[in-house]
């Protein structure tokens, strides 16, 4: 079978994740970072062309079919749009961008351009995540009355100490952006429903000498179908990943998909039966010194030839993957209006 060309730009953590699944699932024709030392090794673990110009990248490697970008948050937006306007596909990280109008020109470009873009959002494939929603969709759950999502994470200074993007609102954006979107997208995709930001609350307590933001925050809402929802964030567990978790309280029923990563069902009460999913082996992808989340980027890819192959609907729409970005921009307009 004829293998799909991919290009890459950000050859930092997750660029080196993403290079070894393209190997897997298609070619990487060629790399691209500003640090020329960094992608030039794995530009030659790969016998693929090194760039550190992302416009050179794009103009000498028109063959390739897909651009994947793993580069900082803020870059996210304009090199999609760079990228479909090329004539890529373009597969991007989460989070989509900073701001929903970002999300929204991204979301014309490839309409305009007739090119597929797809943000990554791989805890949609955790197993219990999917009973869950299948669960809701067939009803299982009745109405959904309220929500808790807990986001509990450890980040030390260290972190942001290796890359000098991290802890910046130009670029990062702020923990809900970079570590909890995922967190958020998995809740709007479960109560499907439109939600308004009542309150919230942040602080930085602990990171004053290394972020530009908040590294804990409360934030309460209500859903346009009446569920009322809370979620606590911070990365001030102490040494390690405590927990990410969401409580569903429903009219059928009670559960709680949790771990560190909404890996497990901890905790179910349903009036008829119980909610089942199969085991698997997926851990956190771990990198330098931390663990992000669960390491479902092969399904993301797998997922995304289908779409491109084969005509799949895709599990995540853009307009989703911007209504994340909208609910986490509301709740900083919220803390500072």
């Amino acid at each position: 079978m004829h293998k799909v060309k991919f290009i890459l730009v950000g050859c930092g953590n997750i660029g080196i994740r993403h290079a070894a699944l393209i190997h897997q699932f298609g070619t990487l024709l060629a790399v691209c970072d500003v640090d020329e030392a960094r992608s030039t090794c794995v530009a030659n673990q790969y016998q693929c062309a090194a760039f550190t110009n992302f416009n050179l990248l794009l103009q000498c490697n028109k063959e390739a079919q897909v651009l994947v970008i793993c580069t900082p948050n803020g870059l996210h937006a304009s090199q999609s749009i760079q990228g479909l306007f090329a004539g890529f596909h373009v597969l991007v990280e989460k989070p989509m961008a900073l701001t929903s109008a970002d999300c929204k020109a991204m979301i014309n470009a490839a309409h305009q351009t007739g090119r597929q873009l797809m943000v990554v959002k791989q805890n949609r494939f955790n197993a219990p995540v999917l009973a869950i929603k299948q669960a809701i969709q067939q009803q299982l759950l009745g109405k959904i009355y309220s929500v808790h999502v807990n986001c509990l994470w450890h980040r030390d200074a260290l972190y942001y100490q290796q890359s000098k993007w991290r802890g910046t609102v130009k670029l990062d954006g702020g923990i809900l952006f970079t570590q909890f979107s995922h967190f958020i997208d998995v809740m709007l995709w479960l109560v499907n429903s439109d939600v308004q930001i009542t309150s919230a609350l942040s602080t930085n307590i602990a990171h004053q000498n290394c972020i530009e933001f908040e590294d804990t925050g409360l934030i309460q809402f209500q859903f346009d179908n009446g569920a009322l929802g809370s979620m606590h964030y911070t990365i001030n567990a102490f040494k390690e990943n405590a927990e990410g978790s969401i409580w569903l309280m429903a009219e059928k029923g009670t559960i709680k998909i949790g771990g560190k990563y909404l890996e497990n069902i901890t905790y179910q009460c349903i009036e008829n039966g119980t909610i089942t999913y199969p085991a698997t082996n997926t851990g956190a992808n771990e990198y330098s010194g931390y663990k992000g989340s669960m390491q479902n980027h092969d399904k993301v890819y797998m997922h995304f030839l289908d779409i491109l192959l084969h005509h799949q609907y895709p599990i995540i729409t853009n307009e989703e993957a911007m209504k994340t970005v909208a609910f986490i921009e509301s709740v900083y307009q919220h803390v500072c209006p």
